[in-house]
């Protein structure tokens, strides 16, 4: 036995037994709690049942929940932008990353790896991707995604970080034919897996894990496994392959680059690239780096030993729930709920199964068409006929339990349980029966909340990948190359295409166009609705701010239309003069005929105001010259003082300044002899109250008081 291939697999089993076969265990429970079709139900439970004749349904929640919060992933999808930070970063070179990377992820086909790594997470607690580079199909290498089973992959059992950089190694496990080993690791590790004589039968039953999913149903054998020997088996020898990356700390060497400051280890950059990176100033230098080493081995051979060309692990990992270690999905927490709903509908059916064929009393041999083994097996049927004989006592049937009063309480509650740890209904766009639309989409939104850390967990993931895709890109892309990327026209809603040339060589700058390997860039991650979604809503608004007077062209409206041919469309519109709409002119006639009546409105207040204050300022010199003609009388007659006090308290009259309303008593010397008022003693001109009335409205003087200079 080779001493590596010892060490790692004493690592294997270290990591197995520290919590990975715990968790393998839980991950197919939470599976079969999804997928039901019998799988709810465990095996020795399901044996209990089958026993004692009783019936094992199953009433599947779980799966239109777990479906539900991925049809948001499903109906999203996700940009990734690169921004400049520092260095020889610029904006263009930054928007060509942006759309390589984009080009990238359509190439592998991302936003399905997303569903399914999304989908392991919320199932199976944990979702892996490898990300590496391929060079099977382009000698230049290409960007690599794929997915692997999250039951495969043993995570570092000592560590509590969610980013893989924060791991001291992690092991993928797999099963691999002899064809399979050359595939990937050459014919010497063929060779190598050939002579140490490991290949074994299993799948890893025999070492207290799990049976891995595959097409192949469980304890189901062909005729040829059933025959077969230990030594020619199928065929097919596996092989247990212990793929473990780990962190190595050690001094390397080291290109340094002296204007941006980077440091990139030698044994990864192509010669030319370090040949043109010393011409322009960069050294070789020893320093401590991190490395991954990575090491492949069976049981007793290595297979492959180096170190890898990557600066972090190839696995990038996708945890639904996650804290400090500890992964949970959202099918955990629904397995008590579901357990408890399936028994209590299975024995409510039982009970109403008992209640139809409850039993039957007999006297013995009262029967004549049948007799008691019949009446058994045939006692619940419609439509039977007993016959017995006359005199005997009619056979009586047993009257069954009736159904326990919690049982009907405990499915309603299950149900409500299995809904408030996954989904509630509102997310699945259920709604009363009179409740509005907007109102079920309003409810819709609101529920996503219950999603939100999941998704956010998920948006850490697209992070993580895209800052190893950039620097993927910035290391293996360092050749020219042509991208064709179809984009829609944002102008015509047409698909173009676009050729970009990254690493082009100016010769007569002597530099290289589009340098993608130089600068150091920011990761943006956004979130969109996936295509059909998003033009739907965006045709939608479009034509509400129409509708309320927004001038938005038809070209743009036509263009978050669906219209196959919308491009076509869009081109014969160009150069066309549109029929002016009459609806349109009527309308501002009509804006412009409101505006006018406002403007004479407010002209009319302005009115109205400025003769109110005139009226205002003649009422108020009305009263001051009223006020002046009392104030003369009653210094020239003292004595009506106190009866004008009087009648004015009588009025209402308060008085303002703490004295009297009207002063009492003038000083002698400013006081006049009253005298005689004039009188008229002809009976038919009596001395009128009213002459002189108005008097004082044409004159100045105190006509309120007789002149005694005047005869």
């Amino acid at each position: 036995m080779d001493p590596k291939a010892q060490d790692n697999w004493a690592r294997y089993q270290y990591g197995k037994d520290r919590g990975h076969l715990r968790y393998m265990m839980q991950a197919a429970r939470c599976e079969g709690m999804y997928l039901g079709g019998g799988e709810q139900w465990l095996p020795e439970d399901r044996a209990i049942l089958d026993e004692q004749g009783r019936p094992a349904y199953e009433f599947n929640e779980v799966k239109p929940s777990v479906n539900s919060a991925i049809g948001y992933q499903i109906n999203n999808r996700m940009d990734i932008a690169y921004k400049p930070a520092s260095g020889d970063g610029d904006m263009q070179t930054a928007t060509i990353l942006s759309k390589v990377a984009m080009q990238v992820c359509r190439s592998n086909q991302f936003h399905w790896l997303e569903t399914q790594v999304f989908g392991d997470g919320l199932i199976e607690q944990r979702g892996y991707y490898d990300l590496r580079v391929s060079f099977d199909n382009n000698i230049k290498g290409e960007i690599s995604i794929g997915t692997l089973d999250p039951r495969d992959v043993v995570p570092d059992p000592d560590a509590k970080s969610y980013d893989p950089d924060g791991w001291g190694d992690v092991i993928v496990t797999r099963y691999l034919t002899l064809d399979e080993i050359e595939q990937r690791y050459g014919k010497k590790a063929r060779k190598a897996a050939e002579d140490s004589n490991d290949a074994g039968s299993d799948f890893g039953e025999e070492d207290a894990e799990t049976r891995r999913n595959s097409f192949g149903a469980d304890g189901l054998q062909g005729l040829a496994d059933a025959y077969r020997t230990e030594k020619d088996g199928d065929g097919l020898a596996r092989y247990r392959i212990i793929d473990r990356q780990r962190f190595v700390f050690e001094m390397t060497s080291c290109i340094v680059f002296p204007e941006s400051g980077d440091v990139q280890v030698e044994a990864n950059l192509a010669a030319d690239s370090i040949a043109d990176a010393l011409s322009k100033g960069a050294v070789r230098a020893k320093r401590m780096k991190r490395r991954v080493q990575w090491l492949v081995t069976t049981f007793t051979q290595v297979l492959f030993d180096d170190y890898s060309p990557y600066e972090h692990f190839t696995i990038v990992p996708y945890f639904a729930y996650f804290r400090r270690g500890k992964t949970r999905g959202m099918v955990d927490d629904a397995i008590g709920p579901q357990e408890a709903l399936n028994k209590a509908v299975s024995q409510y059916i039982h009970i109403v199964n008992t209640a139809a064929n409850s039993g039957w009393i007999v006297e013995e041999n009262s029967l004549t068409n049948m007799d008691t083994e019949d009446l058994e097996s045939d006692g619940a049927r419609t439509g039977l006929v007993l016959e017995f004989k006359n005199g005997s006592t009619p056979p009586k049937k047993i009257q069954p339990n009736p159904v326990p009063t919690g049982v009907d309480k405990l499915i309603d509650r299950a149900d409500k349980a299995l809904k408030d740890v996954t989904v509630p209904e509102a997310m699945r766009g259920m709604g009363g029966a009179n409740e509005a639309g907007v109102a079920i989409q309003s409810k819709q939104f609101a529920s996503q909340q219950q999603l939100a850390v999941p998704l956010d967990n998920l948006a850490y993931t697209r992070r993580l990948l895209a800052v190893r895709m950039l620097k993927l890109m910035q290391r293996y892309y360092d050749s020219y190359r042509v991208f064709r990327i179809t984009e829609t026209d944002p102008r015509t809603g047409k698909e173009v295409e676009q050729v970009m040339e990254i690493n082009k060589f100016d010769p007569s700058t002597g530099a290289y166009l589009y340098d993608v390997t130089v600068g150091a860039y920011d990761v943006v991650i956004t979130e969109q609705p996936m295509q059909i979604t998003f033009e739907n809503s965006q045709f939608t608004q479009a034509l509400e701010m129409r509708e309320k007077g927004i001038r938005i062209p038809d070209a743009t409206v036509l263009r978050y239309s669906n219209l196959a041919d919308k491009g076509e469309i869009i081109d014969s519109m160009q150069g066309e003069q549109p029929p002016a709409d009459p609806t349109l002119q009527a309308k501002a006639d009509l804006l412009a005929a409101q505006a006018r009546k406002a403007d004479a409105d407010i002209e009319n207040i302005q009115a109205d105001t400025e003769l109110t204050r005139s009226r205002t300022v003649n009422e108020r010199m009305t009263t001051m010259y009223s006020s002046s003609q009392a104030a003369q009388v009653l210094m020239q007659i003292p004595g009506t003082a106190q009866m004008s006090d009087y009648m004015l308290g009588s009025a209402g009259f308060e008085d303002q300044n703490a004295g009297p309303i009207v002063p009492q008593g003038l000083a002698p010397e400013a006081s006049i002899p009253p005298v005689d008022m004039p009188t008229s003693t002809d009976p038919l001109t009596p001395a009128s109250p009213a002459q002189g009335l108005n008097a004082g409205l044409e004159t100045q003087r105190a006509d309120g008081v007789r002149d005694l200079n005047q005869p």
